[in-house]
């Protein structure tokens, strides 16, 4: 073992690559673990104090050592009593290899790493610090029969929480419930949601709340989910389990037998370098010492290959009865012939509410500022994630499309993200769009392993995928309503079509193209798999951002704005028009106010316009399309005869005009109220004593964030705000609104 450790604290020196870095470290402290756990073996018995003090996490980790010094041990010596009776290692051994896999675990699952906040360095925050309660539903049985029950009753959930229904139904008996009650009652569980509802992270807290309670002899963290005894929590992407089956071809040989879970578990952890001994998974199983905690149905990608793998599951758990299950998937995937059955309960995962997002926002506040400024104090932290928590909120109840996004808890943490890289929203909701696309395509998910990054880095760069999403999108929007969502093989056949003139044959591309699905549960965000084998962008303000963008990007605008009467068209021709330039925008919409052949048609051409230019002016200043459509509008409303302009031209016409200023004589430029004031001085600056306090402040700023150069001239430079000499204004009047 101590040649093992030279050769990898050899390589360690050797490698810059700070992903490797991390990986060899974690290595080099594990081997650590289990060599100083050999030179201090125990015999385990059932009051036997195993294993010694642990060292320390890599510098840097915003979380406490998993083991801490001195703890007793009892909780990690209890679950070490299952391999007595049938031994394949030492005692030590035993001992190290759980120890190893409660380390690799926690260091894991026990922080979120926030993409988009550094591009410099990876930020992670302490997920028990940043979590927050899920609402969970258990339907009842009624509400699940029949195909398509479980998706009708989500949509039913999703109506009833925004308010959109007011319909009670007294023979459903389904009930809001709290995680830790549903542990407490069920010993099989589907946890079944939207994208980014939460799903993966509910998992990683409990494995992490559940190695704390093992490592540190926690029993409140063990009441906290109302088990008796602690349980090792076993995770396992379930596309590790679909992928292991493809690449045996075990499931030809060996049909849907519970041993390839565990075959499965083992070479997961093999993959780890986590060395355990061979019977370490099968031996906690069969003493009923584990809950298998198994993420991501959805995310096997085929459909014949989930079905198989809910089979595997369901035979191991028929096999394994003692243990305790926790199978999340999407609503989509956990369907016909996926459904486990096998007295799993389903649960289902609502948005968050308003005070569910007001307490995120709060702690992710709290979490982000306390890592960016480390030399600042409590005091301090909490007043900057004060300011920023209020300063987002307002941001997203003053913007209807944000406040769209923000019940679910990815993509409100995409918008944190970008309020915190800009301190803003974007007025401009392209430009909010095309952050939160940006966002989602590095990574910003949260789940996203190394190694899976990476694959959907090889297979296209973020331009690449940004561009064939928007494609996607176009093709898919130009279907219509009916066409939200689209079959996989026709997906597959549009992606391989669009990447034909990067690939070097049309086998090539097809084969980008089904990689690229593959990789589309784990990595994106944007296109998910909604409903079985059918695909769909997961908002639909994404699809008709990124449709818009490929019609500016193409220049195929008339596409766009020859379906300008069309409700679908509406979003996608005012988004069009907000990615474009200034003068290009200008353009694009005076080609829309010339099409209409009846003053009904040019009416509407006119006041979708000012709907664009209410919202574009803000942030492109005026161009020359306010007056065209001023005039335009005039000329509809004041035609002659009466019958010449039909009522529904004339009103949206003054729809228009009440959006970008009527030129009539009379009707903006009546004189206002004015109210006057009677002038007099004031003093214009800052008193000596104010800008020394001022000076105190700048200075005590700087030397928080560690800036000591700085911070000695700051507490000069409020000196040229001093003014002791007053100004003299004369009365005026002002006009009073309204």
């Amino acid at each position: 073992m101590s040649d093992q450790l030279a050769t990898l604290r050899a390589l360690r020196a050797a490698t810059t690559d700070p992903a490797q870095q991390a990986a060899l470290d974690a290595a080099i402290a594990a081997m650590e673990r289990a060599q100083a756990s050999q030179q201090h073996a125990q015999s385990f018995s059932g009051d036997s104090q195993a294993g010694a003090a642990v060292a320390g996490n890599v510098a840097g980790s915003v979380v406490a050592p998993l083991f801490p010094p001195g703890a007793s041990g009892n909780y990690v010596a209890g679950v070490l009593n299952v391999y007595q009776q049938a031994p394949v290692a030492s005692a030590a051994d035993y001992d190290a290899a759980l120890r190893r896999y409660l380390d690799d675990l926690y260091a894991r699952f026990s922080t979120l790493d926030l993409r988009g906040i550094d591009e410099q360095r990876p930020v992670e925050i302490q997920l028990t610090e940043i979590y927050i309660s899920l609402t969970l539903r258990e339907p009842a049985p009624a509400d699940l029969r029949g195909w398509g029950a479980l998706r009708r009753f989500m949509n039913q959930m999703i109506e009833r929480v925004r308010g959109d229904d007011d319909r009670v139904d007294e023979s459903t008996q389904q009930r809001t419930v709290a995680w830790n009650e549903i542990l407490r009652e069920h010993r099989r569980i589907a946890v079944v949601g939207k994208p980014g509802s939460g799903k993966t992270t509910l998992l990683h807290y409990t494995a992490v709340r559940l190695a704390e309670a093992l490592a540190r002899d926690d029993q409140a963290r063990l009441a906290e989910f109302g088990f008796a005894q602690p349980l090792m929590p076993l995770f396992l992407p379930l596309r590790e389990l679909g992928s292991y089956l493809r690449e045996s071809r075990l499931r030809e040989l060996s049909g849907n037998g519970p041993r390839l879970l565990l075959d499965c578990l083992a070479n997961y952890a093999a993959g780890r370098n986590l060395d355990l001994p061979a019977n370490f998974f099968s031996r906690l199983c069969e003493t009923g010492r584990a809950i298998l905690l198994l993420d991501g149905l959805d995310e096997v990608s085929r459909t014949d290959e989930r079905e198989i793998v809910s089979g595997i599951i369901r035979e191991f758990a028929r096999r394994y009865p003692a243990c305790r299950y926790v199978v999340t998937a999407r609503v989509a995937a956990y369907t016909g012939a996926a459904e486990i059955g096998a007295g799993f309960t389903i649960c289902t995962v609502d948005d968050l509410d308003e005070a569910q997002q007001q307490r995120f926002i709060a702690n992710w506040s709290r979490c982000v500022h306390r890592l960016v400024y480390p030399r600042s104090s409590a005091e301090q932290v909490e007043r900057m994630a004060g300011a920023f928590d209020t300063a987002l909120l307002r941001a997203i109840r003053e913007n209807p499309g944000v406040g769209r996004l923000a019940p679910n808890p990815l993509l409100l943490t995409v918008i944190a993200i970008v309020f915190y890289n800009r301190q803003d929203l974007p007025e401009n909701r392209a430009q909010l769009y095309e952050e939160c696309v940006k966002v989602l395509l590095r990574g910003g998910r949260g789940k996203v392993d190394v190694a899976g990054r990476e694959r959907a880095t090889m297979i296209m760069g973020l331009e690449a995928r940004r561009e064939l999403l928007a494609a996607v999108a176009y093709e898919m929007h130009l279907g219509g309503e009916e066409r939200k969502l689209i079959d996989r093989d026709v997906l597959e056949h549009l992606i391989a079509t669009y990447l034909g003139r990067r690939a070097a044959t049309n086998h090539e591309a097809g084969e980008l193209a089904r990689q690229f699905l593959n990789e589309l549960p784990v990595h994106m965000g944007l296109l998910d798999e909604i409903e079985q084998n059918r695909f769909g962008f997961s908002h639909l303000s994404f699809q008709e951002f990124l449709a818009a963008r490929h019609i500016a990007e193409t220049d195929q605008w008339d596409l766009a704005l020859d379906r300008y009467l069309e409700t679908w068209w509406r979003e996608v021709i005012l988004l069009c028009a907000g990615h474009l330039s200034q003068e290009r925008s200008w353009r694009f919409l005076g080609k829309l106010i010339e099409r209409g052949a009846t003053p009904d048609e040019r009416a509407a051409a006119l006041a979708l316009a000012a709907d664009a230019l209410a919202e574009l002016e803000r942030y492109k200043g005026q161009g020359p399309i306010r007056g065209q459509v001023q005039t335009a509008a005039a000329a509809i409303l004041t035609a002659q005869p009466a019958e010449a302009a039909p009522a529904s031209a004339r009103v949206r016409c003054g729809y228009a005009l009440a959006r970008v200023g009527d030129p009539r004589p009379g009707v903006c430029t009546l004189p206002p109220d004015m109210v006057d004031l009677p002038g007099g001085q004031f003093v214009i600056g800052s008193a000596r004593a104010e800008a020394e306090a001022a000076g105190k402040a700048y200075e005590q700023y700087w030397l928080s964030r560690g800036d000591q150069e700085r911070a000695k001239h700051a507490r000069t430079w409020p000196q040229d705000e001093i003014n002791d000499q007053p100004l003299r204004l004369a009365p005026f009047a002002l006009a009073r609104y309204p």
